[in-house]
């Protein structure tokens, strides 16, 4: 497995680019949510629409989070663009032995409170309008049976708006979720899907 390479220069850049990035695609990004410090590392969850997921993540937790930006691709497709590895990418081969050195390294990023590990539960890019959230198996489930220190769960859906307007205007919505050793992954989805209908709610979807 590619493990993440952090540089300061990198994530200062990723910074900058990420907000010119959004600000040409989109109108406008709106953020609505409710976090607490404790200085704990965090588990983000977050729906998977499009290219610009990861960069969304990226400028919500510069804005609110502040962590050290990590998150895990596709092992074939992140040797393609190693650079990436530099802003926090890490690689996965799923199906292949390897996967479970990538799923423990997830484990061990989520042991220091600086870090912050995004994570698809859905796998692959679906429709900004997924109503019901499926999460893959194996990761989500390994991380919580061998995560044995204290950690945030947050949960994070971002939809779009047209409007009358040319370019959509982008709302990120952000919950903290409180977990235990005792927490499952059958109950994590169960909250995410929750969280997912009440974001939809909010946008005027139903």
């Amino acid at each position: 497995m590619i493990r993440a390479n952090h540089t300061k220069f990198m994530i200062q850049f990723s910074k900058y680019y990420t907000k010119i990035l959004l600000g040409i695609f989109f109108g406008s990004v709106k953020y609505s949510g409710q976090y607490e410090e404790k200085e704990l590392p965090i588990l983000m969850i977050s729906n998977h629409f499009s290219f610009y997921d990861g960069f969304i993540q990226i400028l919500l937790n510069f804005k609110v989070f502040k962590r050290r930006f990590n998150f895990m691709m596709l092992e074939k497709e992140l040797s393609k663009n190693m650079l990436l590895t530099k802003v926090g990418a890490s690689s996965i081969s799923k199906g292949k032995r390897s996967s479970i050195a990538s799923i423990d390294y997830a484990v061990e990023i989520l042991q220091d409170n600086k870090n912050l590990f995004l994570f698809f539960p859905q796998g692959n890019i679906k429709s900004v309008y997924t109503r019901e959230f499926t999460f893959e198996k194996g990761l989500l489930s390994h991380i919580l049976e061998n995560t044995k220190n204290d950690f945030q769960l947050v949960f994070n859906i971002n939809l779009i708006n047209y409007g009358t307007n040319l370019r959509p205007d982008l709302w990120v919505y952000y919950e903290t979720q409180s977990v235990s050793t005792n927490t499952t992954s059958e109950e994590v989805e169960k909250e995410f899907n929750r969280f997912a209908k009440a974001c939809f709610t909010k946008q005027g979807i139903r």
